[in-house]
């Protein structure tokens, strides 16, 4: 009876201690995962996301044919979109994620803002530096839309990662 009560105790230790991890303390962003955003919030209070790594879900509207570093995400708001880039290190985006719902993860930072037309503007550029701009333009119509936008214009997630939704 004893040898069957050990065995029983023996056993249960061992199940109990299989299903045992340890104690998993990991809030959303403290140990360098994402914090899931809702594209809403985001919309509502984009400061608060600035310098962080999230991850917020969105359908893509736009994915560059030239670079194949920019995408564009939107949310329940189709005016609204979030500008991603992939930095260099990363592959380019496939275009077949354009129409798909999906969850990146990236970090927000601020845009370059655009400047004003300054005076060497206005009396033209050189040439090599008009062959700059135009190699680095991407003109699309979603560009011209985020400038035109009331939030989220100033603002683009630096790409990690993505899955499909």
């Amino acid at each position: 009876m004893t040898r069957n009560l050990v065995s029983i105790l023996a056993i249960a230790l061992v199940i109990n201690a299989c299903g045992n991890t340890g104690n998993k303390k990991s809030s959303a962003g403290t140990d360098g995962s994402a914090a899931k955003v809702e594209f809403a919030a985001l919309v509502e209070h984009p400061a608060d996301f600035l310098g962080k790594k999230i991850s917020v879900e969105g359908k893509v509207v736009h994915v560059c044919m030239q670079s194949g570093k920019k995408m564009f995400i939107v949310g329940e708001n189709p005016d609204i979109r979030l500008f991603i880039t992939a930095g260099e290190d990363m592959p380019k985006f496939p275009t077949e994620l354009l129409g798909s719902e999906i969850v990146v993860e990236g970090t927000i930072e601020k845009t370059a803002t655009n400047e004003p037309a300054g005076p060497e503007t206005e009396k033209g550029m050189h040439a090599e530096g008009t062959a700059m701009a135009a190699a680095n333009a991407d003109s699309c119509e979603n560009e011209a839309a985020l400038a035109r936008q009331p939030v989220l214009s100033d603002l683009m997630m630096v790409y990690n990662k993505h899955a499909f939704k």
